[in-house]
């Protein structure tokens, strides 16, 4: 590109006299200064590119014009700003190279670029970076996106928000929000919100409504009777969730057919989390409606939006697939058969084959070292260590002083905790009382055990034990029954070293929940405004209580989640929040053992050779 340059001044007029004859010496040297000086203008002088290249150079800046660009998508109408780029040189000249960038968005979701022009689409909205780059140069905008949407969805008139409008508010009138939660906390990236009501006024059209700083989307439906439901769709969740650091969820009613008054419940506010969810989790269904497959599903945080997938089920395994564990690297997994004491193996996840053939090792509860080196297995109170890759035992146990079973790794690698149970508590893992958390020392550089120490003892009987992910929390369940299927168990929370243990009265709601199995994911998170953050992990768990009007007295388990803060351990207050269910679920299974892995593997990358079957007699008694 051409650089901007001062046009080229006219040629001096002679002055007529002079016209036909030579100039004198004098003249002629003042006209050749002339000449030159108009040269230099025609080729550009200082601070308007004369001498300088039109290339990015050491020390070149790029500016964007408009530095900030404001958009708003009003019901999915696409909205533009076109940018100019050019490039600085360090005298100040400037070059227009708009048409020679390349652009990137901090949010691609917000938008896209066509050349220099931005188009938005309602596909996020908030904040966005774009970055313009030429060569090893680049500069930033700012692009804020708007977000406006009214959406009329099933059994409500086309002119739902008309009546809304011309109505006026009585408080007499209001509905109840069932769901969610307020204040419950949230990962940004859910993918999914269900809004739940209850009623009393015969109202049959809603309005509900997702808003903060950057998002207003409204939502109606039609509906009678003392209770409903209705879902934002994945995209709408998604504006909404990328617009601000919460969002206020409300509720208005009204009945059609005398719509001069209305009802609004009292909204609800979600807080929202500064980053994405990541990992996936891997769960067991153990129980399907109409004959449909059971066994273990998963959901890959990194698909919003989306339904749990069918991974190992009784389709794919042809009989019964119950508990199971995972390599924090996603690689492999552990499962039992045929229920409680059933053989057991290790499957290659990317091709879902079993490395060990059936009813040739036993086990019934499982963890892997963080390196997936070593694999720890109870069976009727032994706790064997195994080789992580093939499953066979290395012909060494842990040394637990007493009935273990529930082991679990911490992700540092050097402890490992489990269930102590109390004396004589039966041949099987999971029926037994007075359990106690235990911890012992593991060296995985030379495969050596320390001597195992009591973290948790009392307070009635405490077993499925889980690090955190820093290494330095224990969260287990304590209750008064035998620890299985026990209505009373509740989630507590201890420092890895026992002291500080407390009940987490926030994520278990109430008493008789069976809050039970709980378990943290693999990353940690933040929360709040910028400069004032927390550090947060997820803990998910099994919990058989109401969800909002869709799930009421059914005593169904289903998979829950909550944030946990450390920070707010020390000032004493409640280290988690109201809890949400997790959305990809099938509502009419009973969902148990949400274990987590960092990484999804996809299905069908790789196949693998099972270990050959032992002739003769079983492996593991």
């Amino acid at each position: 590109m051409s650089p901007r340059t001062s046009p080229a001044p006219s040629p001096p007029v002679r002055h007529r006299a002079l016209a036909r004859g030579r100039l004198p010496h004098a003249a002629r040297a003042t006209a050749a200064l002339a000449a030159l000086a108009a040269l230099a203008l025609a080729c550009g002088g200082p601070g308007d590119g004369g001498g300088d290249s039109p290339d990015p150079e050491p020390g070149d800046t790029l500016a964007i014009n408009p530095s900030l660009a404001r958009l708003e998508v009003v019901n999915a109408a696409p909205a533009t700003q076109a940018f100019t780029v050019e490039l600085v040189k360090p005298s100040g000249a400037r070059f227009d190279v708009t048409d020679r960038v390349r652009w990137t968005l901090s949010d691609p979701l917000v938008g896209s670029f066509s050349g220099a022009v931005f188009t938005a689409r309602g596909g996020s909205a908030g904040l966005s970076t774009a970055t313009a780059t030429l060569d090893t140069v680049a500069g930033d905008a700012t692009i804020e996106v708007f977000v406006r949407g009214v959406r009329v969805g099933p059994g409500a008139p086309p002119n739902a928000p008309d009546l809304f409008a011309t109505g006026t508010l009585d408080p007499a009138q209001a509905p109840e929000l069932a769901y969610p939660p307020d204040q419950a906390i949230v990962p940004r990236n859910l993918g999914d919100l269900e809004v739940h009501w209850r009623t009393s006024f015969g109202h049959d059209l809603y309005e509900l409504s997702m808003v903060n700083e950057h998002v207003d989307l409204r939502l109606y439906v039609g509906g009678s009777g003392a209770t409903g439901w209705a879902a934002f769709a994945s995209g709408e969740w998604y504006a909404a969730a990328m617009g601000g650091r919460s969002i206020t969820v409300g509720l208005r009613a009204l009945v059609t057919a005398s719509p001069g008054t209305h009802g609004a419940a009292s909204p609800r506010t979600l807080g929202l989390t500064t980053n994405d969810l990541e990992g996936g989790l891997y769960y067991w269904a153990a129980t399907a409606a109409g004959g449909a497959p059971y066994g273990i599903f998963r959901h890959d945080f990194g698909n919003p939006g989306q339904p749990a997938e069918p991974f190992y089920t009784t389709t794919e395994a042809g009989r019964c697939v119950a508990c199971h564990a995972l390599s924090r690297d996603g690689e492999r997994m552990t499962v039992v058969w045929d229920g409680g004491d059933g053989s057991s193996t290790l499957l290659d996840v990317s091709s879902r084959t079993p490395m060990i053939p059936h009813q040739q090792q036993y086990w019934n509860f499982a963890a892997y070292s963080p390196d997936a080196a070593r694999l720890v297995t109870s069976r009727q109170g032994t706790l064997t260590v195994r080789d992580g890759a093939t499953g066979l035992p290395i012909g060494a146990t842990v040394p637990t002083a007493g009935f273990a079973t529930h082991p679990d790794f911490s992700p540092l690698g050097n402890l490992l905790v489990y269930t102590r149970a109390a004396a004589n508590p039966g041949a099987n893992d999971w029926h037994f009382t007075g359990g106690e958390i235990m911890g012992v020392a593991y060296d995985p550089v030379n495969d050596a055990w320390g001597t195992p120490a009591p973290i948790i003892t009392g307070g009635g009987n405490n077993f499925y034990p889980s690090v955190s992910p820093d290494g330095q929390w224990v969260l287990f369940n304590r209750s008064s029954e035998d620890a299985y299927d026990d209505a009373s168990a509740e989630l507590w929370v201890a420092r890895i070293d026992g002291s500080g243990a407390r009940k987490l009265d926030l994520a278990n709601v109430g008493p008789g929940l069976t809050n039970s199995w709980a378990r943290w994911a693999p990353f940690q998170a933040t929360y709040g405004a910028a400069g004032a953050t927390e550090d947060l992990y997820w803990i998910t768990w099994s919990s058989k209580r109401d969800f909002g009007v869709r799930l009421v007295g059914a005593g169904r388990p289903q998979l829950w989640m909550s944030p946990f803060f450390p920070g707010r351990v020390a000032g004493g207050g409640d280290p988690t929040a109201p809890a949400f269910r997790l959305p990809f679920q099938d509502l009419a299974s009973n969902n148990h053992i949400a274990q987590w892995t960092e990484v999804v593997v996809p299905i069908g990358r790789m196949q693998v050779t099972p270990i050959a079957a032992a002739p003769g007699a079983a492996l593991t008694p």
